[in-house]
């Protein structure tokens, strides 16, 4: 409440100062007095060169900037790719609106004064540019922290960023990928004081493919470094110890010349740390926190020990050959402590499911990519990206395990010891060629791809069962598995593109990919006995091989002087099928043919799509052979599912309000299924025997919903107030059976996350947050085998900086998280405290961290759902309280 009328507050403080506001409106033309779409018009402080506000002119060249700050001597800058630009000094009496009518680039036709001064912002063609200086960061800043000052632009909490409410794909430095596979590598570990330029590129590479509607182009991020430091290098090394035998490291290096650029990277760290990230305060701890969703790429939770090395390097060799070559190593430890409780309801009997699990996954991971991409000249470009990845990974587990039902009769105990090692293989590759006919202008391009994925698992397994209603019978049962699987696929796919006029063409194209998926096992059991006995007879042996052949063509429209967008499609599929399965049940062939239109229209920032698709059943719901390899539980052969025809219509709206500094974009989806795969279970509640296996069933459907607003109030050299809010929900639906009674649930979703950013000069940081994460299951028949459950989780708190106050900085947060504690919704509030404190030594080259996380020792992880007739609640070992004394140094060498 009290963060409301803090917000309230300042709204009403806003809403002040608006009334000494003025408002700049004019047109923008040539030098043959046609209209300029797209020119840049920049209000700039003449005090401090901060950029007030910023907008592009419309198709007819007209702008309108308002709540301009009055009695303040600006300057306006008009630019525009194609013409000369365009300043003058100007002064806004309050409530003024000033009228420059017509602005003549090339001929100016103003009684202006010319000011000396290079726009802070500009549009280069579509790639909209920032000129650094005009953007005033602290000593010591990072290029997220300037990225936060820039309009349009949006950083995250965690890192990511959006461009008028656009998520940004990559970062790169001077046109060149740095650690491509993790954007705040830059962000968060390169100096703001090494940036001339920050420039946003909707990307669609070196292709010379024509497009008209650009919405659905990934956004990137160039950031441009000043002359002095194209020959430069730089870098940081750091390290942390604290209580609880808490540690972290690590180091990065780069080498800066002209045209060839190398990275060195390095960290090792024990706090479940994904990244190099170092002093930023939402990865305090790592994944599983309550106070955020972070989660790890391969994360099994609980406590981790990461270990990773890693070399980037960038060379252009000529300006016709550009090269690419990244490698790392990963080394990550989990230890995994679960504790849970399932209800399960079969009729009139509820049993109580007891499990607590102890883990350990060690998983080890060498990765190198090579890119290359050749222009013999401007029409042609080739371009190769390969990837090679080995892995291995090695489990171990115990467990324990109890059942009982409602009235107190016991069904089952046990233990469970298991180990693992599987070996992994990952090859890939992406090749692309395009060329364009001068004379003709025709483009044509082929893009083939190869993905070749290889695993061999050996799994040991040893259990030990009571099952008080099956004969009162133990069972000592061990079992060794050996699994290998594969997986291939390639595409190949052959474009033609056809201008028809300039804001018409027409593309044809022809696809041919081909897919194998294949699981080999080996089993060998022994219960109650010594020696093992083979069970090949059980093994899930299946060979699956899909080939689509696709003939397409699309037609694409620009109109209204390219304010309505159409693109319209159909395409030919022919897609066979052969599953193969070892002579445990009947072969299946089958060809299908099928005609799938696409249409997409775009006006105004509104766009409406629709497609259809067909997907394959799952592979690994596939079930060749009935088994009885377990003694309580039967699983009963399903080999046999038609292919999934998806119907998908989706509805987008984003847009960038220059003059009220709103960013907005919001989608809605809806997809239809004509089928499904279900679960059919049958449960003995007088023995406890199991009988389960898949079943075709009906079609389903989702529905989705997101969106993202952000509202910037102040921006300048005192104060930078705005307010963000992203949403998103979802709903799915499934069908099971349990006991013969076939019911269908229906999953929501959903998560709110609002914060209010109020920074003062740069130097006090408050960010008030509030989140919400909710999730529900019900079910269309409210009968005695399902039962509905939800689970809504709220949290409140606020994040504070102060920078530079005495030479120190703080950063703290303060989270209240109100959450379940049991499948009965007990509740609870975790208070959730952090705090660093930091401080410059070694003229700012260094600085000393303490850290303190979970001060209160409250951290707690927990999942709650819903699936079939189970309710199920758990809780996870995370990370809990630690304190921490660490030092960072960086340092930056410019060559003579």
């Amino acid at each position: 409440m009290r963060f409301f009328f803090l917000g309230i507050c300042l709204l009403s403080s806003h809403l002040t100062a608006a009334q000494n506001n003025g408002e700049i409106k004019g047109i923008v033309v040539d030098a043959n007095r046609q209209p300029l779409e797209k020119a840049t018009i920049a209000i700039v402080g003449v005090k401090d060169s901060t950029v007030i506000t910023y907008s592009l002119s419309d198709t007819d060249g007209q702008f309108d900037l308002v709540k301009i700050p009055a009695s303040q001597a600006l300057i306006i800058h008009i630019t525009h790719v194609s013409s000369s630009p365009f300043s003058r000094e100007l002064s806004l009496k309050p409530k003024e609106i000033l009228s420059l009518d017509t602005v003549a680039l090339e001929g100016v036709n103003l009684d202006e004064v010319v000011v000396t001064h290079v726009a802070p912002i500009r549009l280069n063609g579509d790639t909209l540019e920032y000129r650094a200086d005009y953007f005033k960061t602290r000593p010591n800043a990072n290029v997220e922290e300037l990225l936060q000052l820039l309009p349009g632009l949006q950083v995250n909490v965690d890192g990511t960023i959006y461009y008028q409410g656009r998520q940004v794909s990559g970062i790169r430095v001077n046109n060149k990928d740095f650690f491509a596979q993790d954007l705040t590598m830059a962000t968060r570990n390169l100096d703001a004081s090494l940036i001339d330029i920050v420039q946003v590129i909707k990307d669609k590479g070196e292709s010379k493919r024509e497009i008209l509607d650009d919405s659905e182009l990934p956004i990137v991020i160039n950031l441009k470094t000043k002359k002095d430091f194209v020959k430069a290098d730089f870098g940081k090394f750091y390290g942390s110890g604290g209580t609880r035998d808490r540690y972290e490291a690590g180091a990065l290096v780069n080498t800066f010349r002209d045209t060839l650029q190398i990275s060195f990277i390095g960290y090792a760290n024990n706090i479940s740390r994904q990244g190099f990230d170092y002093s930023e305060l939402a990865q305090y701890g790592g994944m599983s926190r309550a106070e955020n969703n972070s989660y790890s790429y391969m994360s099994y939770g609980g406590l981790q020990n990461k270990i990773s090395l890693g070399v980037n390097a960038n060379y252009d060799i000529a300006k016709k050959l550009k090269t690419n070559l990244m490698y790392t190593f990963e080394q990550q430890n989990d230890y995994v402590d679960n504790r849970g409780t399932n209800s399960n309801f079969y009729e009139t009997i509820t049993e109580i499911a007891n499990s607590h699990n102890n883990s350990t996954f060690n998983n080890y991971a060498h990765r190198l990519r090579a890119f290359v991409r050749y222009a013999p000249d401007t029409t042609s470009t080739v371009s190769l990206d390969a990837h090679v990845e080995l892995g291995r990974n090695v489990n171990d587990h115990f467990g324990n395990s109890s059942r009982i039902r409602e009235e107190g009769a016991s069904v089952q105990d046990g233990e469970n010891i298991s180990n693992s090692m599987a070996n992994n293989r990952n090859y890939r590759y992406n090749l692309q060629a395009e060329k364009k006919l001068t004379a003709s202008k025709i483009l044509l391009s082929f893009n083939q791809n190869t993905n070749i994925r290889q695993t061999e698992n050996n799994n040991i397994r040893n259990t030990i069962n009571r099952y008080y209603l099956f004969n009162d019978s133990i069972v000592d049962q061990g079992i060794l598995q050996l699994t290998n699987g594969d997986n291939m696929s390639i595409g190949n796919t052959l474009n033609v593109q056809v201008p028809i006029r300039k804001q018409l063409n027409w593309d044809t194209y022809a696809r041919y990919n081909w897919e194998l998926n294949r699981n080999i096992e080996e089993i060998d059991n022994k219960i109650n006995a010594d020696a093992f006995s083979n069970r090949n007879d059980v093994a899930n042996n299946k060979q699956g091989r899909f080939g689509s052949v696709y003939f397409g063509t699309r037609a694409n429209a620009s109109l209204f002087k390219e304010k309505l967008k159409i693109s319209a499609g159909v395409e030919w599929l022919d897609l066979s099928r052969s599953y193969h399965y070892y002579g445990k049940a009947t072969d299946l062939d089958d060809r299908n043919r099928y005609w799938l239109p696409n249409a997409s229209l775009s006006y105004s920032g509104l766009t409406l799509s629709y497609n259809k698709q067909v997907r394959l059943p799952s592979f690994y719901q596939i079930v060749a052979v009935n088994s009885d390899l377990y003694p309580t539980s039967l699983t009963i052969a399903s080999p046999y599912f038609s292919n999934q025809l998806e119907q998908a219509i989706s509805f987008r709206y984003f847009k960038w309000f220059a003059s009220s500094k709103v960013n907005l974009n919001a989608s809605i989806g809806y997809t239809t299924y004509d089928s499904s795969i279900g679960s059919n279970t049958t449960y003995d509640v007088s023995s406890s025997e199991t009988v389960s296996e898949y079943y075709q069933a009906p079609g389903t459907n989702r529905l989705y919903v997101n969106a993202y607003l952000s509202k910037r109030f102040v921006q300048n050299k005192v104060w930078n107030i705005s307010w963000n809010l992203s949403g998103y929900g979802s709903t799915s639906n499934s069908y099971s059976i349990v006991n013969r009674e076939e019911n269908k649930s229906q999953s929501l979703y959903g998560n709110l996350d609002n914060s209010l950013n109020i920074s003062y000069k740069n130097k006090v940081t408050l960010i008030p947050t509030y989140g919400l994460n909710a999730n529900r299951v019900r079910n269309e028949q409210q009968t005695v085998n399902f039962r509905d459950i939800s689970n809504i989780n709220h949290s409140v708190g606020a994040m504070l900086r102060l920078d530079d106050v005495g030479k120190f900085r703080l950063e703290t947060s303060y989270t209240v998280r109100n959450q379940p504690q049991s499948l009965r919704n007990d509740r609870t509030n975790l208070h959730l405290v952090n705090a660093s404190l930091y401080y410059p030594i070694m003229q700012r080259k260094g600085e000393l961290k303490f850290t303190a996380f979970d001060i209160l020792n409250q951290n707690q992880n927990i999942w709650m759902g819903s699936y079939g007739n189970t309710n199920y609640y758990q809780e996870q070992l995370t990370l809990r309280q630690y304190f921490m004394l660490g030092l960072v140094y960086k340092f930056l060498a410019t060559p003579k």
